[in-house]
């Protein structure tokens, strides 16, 4: 017996010599080739030193560096850098200088006052200018409003406010923006009130108001605050703003709404008691009679049964109101039962005119349609329930039932 190898061996032998070699020399070198493109720690890393990296690293914090920064990263993929505006020397040195003068203007009255308050809120935004997306530019958005706020100039003070918002969603100033975007809407009305003017009307002299439609901006504002931010805590006073201009303006429906929107969504509000009570008598004053819907006045009912369970005490007090409110509502519905009989009466179908005055009686007892309910059951007692079939020949000749009950099928 020889010590010849088996045919092919050496080749076979080669091959796992060749894969050893192959083996080892990326090992050696790091070759991902026989390994996943990222571990679980490696993604880990990774994220961990975009958030903990080098000082100089610009991280954007606004709503627009966010979409500026994946762009950049596109433009970087296809070979092209774009330039970020960052002097961050020229921004601090702005908002030093205007924090300075804001301080000089709180010691200042009249025009003066508000001039410096001005010219502090320029630099507040150069310096939010030079250091976008950053925490100086949110900073300085929010003092060069209060600037302009200070300085009674309200129209760009709520645009900075605005501003603020829309870059910031997030900012730790939100509250306190949305209570002076309530200051800024709640004066706009008042005045308006005071002063009507015409939507056509422009407005170049007073900086304490916008251009024109001093009303519309105003409610704008209002609706903005409480749809943005509805758990802050301006929400339930803005909704409550807007119902009451609505009230005052007679837009019944429109503050019977916006008083419902407030008692469901702010269930704890300090206006709640006030909301349902103003509520009912925008209930009761857009109801438009019994030949329109009864949804007003069934919710009027229904909210002078919760008002005199959740608020008793409060409910005392009001008595009056919620009296005539329930005595109004009361009525309303016993003319329309009242208007359903005559239909039916007038059509000499007197069983159901019977039902509706009997329904009158019993229902509505303390209303005056009861006494008139009584003298028509009296005049059509011995009246037949349903009109008699007068044309049976004419249907039996066209082919229909001479029965005065179709629905009855007798077998």
């Amino acid at each position: 017996m020889t010590g010849k190898s088996p045919p092919g061996s050496q080749n076979q032998f080669t091959f796992v010599q060749l894969a050893i070699l192959l083996l080892l020399g990326c090992s050696a070198s790091g070759c991902s080739i026989f390994t996943p493109y990222k571990s679980a720690m490696t993604e880990y890393e990774d994220a961990k030193s975009n958030l903990e990296g080098p000082a100089n690293v610009y991280r954007p914090e606004g709503v627009s560096a966010e979409s500026d920064y994946f762009a950049e990263g596109f433009l970087d993929r296809i070979g092209i850098r774009s330039k970020q505006r960052r002097d961050v020397s020229a921004a601090r040195d702005h908002y030093k200088k205007a924090d300075n003068l804001f301080a000089q203007a709180k010691e200042l009255e009249g025009d003066e006052r508000r001039k410096k308050f001005r010219h502090a809120a320029d630099e507040f935004q150069l310096a939010a200018e030079n250091w976008q997306s950053s925490g100086l530019e949110q900073d300085a958005l929010w003092m060069a409003a209060e600037s302009l706020f200070f300085a009674e100039d309200y129209y760009q003070a709520e645009g900075l406010y605005a501003e603020l918002v829309k870059e910031y969603p997030k900012n730790p100033y939100l509250d306190r923006v949305d209570s002076r975007r309530f200051t800024i809407a709640d004066y706009w009305l008042n005045y308006d009130n005071v002063k009507p003017t015409s939507f056509m009307a422009v407005n170049f002299s007073d900086y304490k108001r916008p251009w024109n439609d001093t009303r519309g901006h105003a409610k704008r504002i209002l609706e903005t605050v409480r749809i943005e931010n509805p758990t802050g805590k301006v929400g339930d006073d803005a909704t409550m703003r807007l119902a009451m201009e609505s009230f005052e303006n007679q837009d019944y429906e429109a503050a019977a709404d916006t008083f419902a929107d407030l008692r469901m969504t702010y269930p704890d509000s300090r206006h709640l008691f006030n909301a349902q009570l103003l509520e009912l008598k925008s209930l009761i004053a857009s109801y438009q009679g019994s030949n329109y819907s009864s949804v007003p006045i069934t919710d009027a009912l229904k909210r002078i049964e919760q008002i005199r369970k959740q608020f008793p005490q409060e409910a005392k007090q009001h008595q009056d109101d919620i009296q005539q409110a329930y005595a109004e509502a009361r009525y309303s519905m016993a003319e329309r039962i009242w208007e359903q009989s005559k239909y039916r009466r007038d059509r000499s179908e007197y069983g159901a005119a019977r039902f509706h005055y009997e329904r009158i009686i019993k229902e509505y007892g303390d209303t005056p349609f009861a006494d008139q309910a009584r003298e028509q059951l009296a005049r059509i007692k011995d009246k037949p329930a349903v009109p008699p079939q007068r044309f049976k020949t004419l249907v039996w000749l066209m082919g229909g039932s001479t029965d005065d009950r179709p629905y009855k099928n007798d077998k």
